[in-house]
């Protein structure tokens, strides 16, 4: 029984969390598409590309993430990926 409730109450902190990170992502973006008119970005369309993508991957991860255990793989897998490939763009674009 009280592992019922424990479970329960696990089941609810990660459901904020997610709500959270929901939100923060919902807020951060945004926060990009108003930067748009506050900086006067010239190559908008190029900026609003990189929102739209950022955004998707964003929010797929998220919910992979708390979707079930393999998702959690998966976006570890994703994650390690966008490191190695940020790693390797500061050296190409360094030369």
């Amino acid at each position: 029984m009280e592992s019922r409730s424990h479970a329960k109450a696990d089941l609810s902190k990660q459901i904020s969390l997610r709500r959270v990170m929901n939100w923060y992502g919902v807020l951060l973006f945004v926060g990009l598409l108003i930067s748009i008119y506050v900086h006067e970005i010239k190559d908008v369309s190029g900026f609003l590309l990189f929102i739209l993508i950022s955004s998707a991957l964003y929010f797929l991860m998220l919910n992979l993430y708390f979707k079930n255990e393999p998702g959690r793989k998966i976006v570890f897998i994703m994650l390690c990926f966008i490191a190695l490939f940020s790693l390797f763009m500061v050296f190409y674009t360094a030369t």
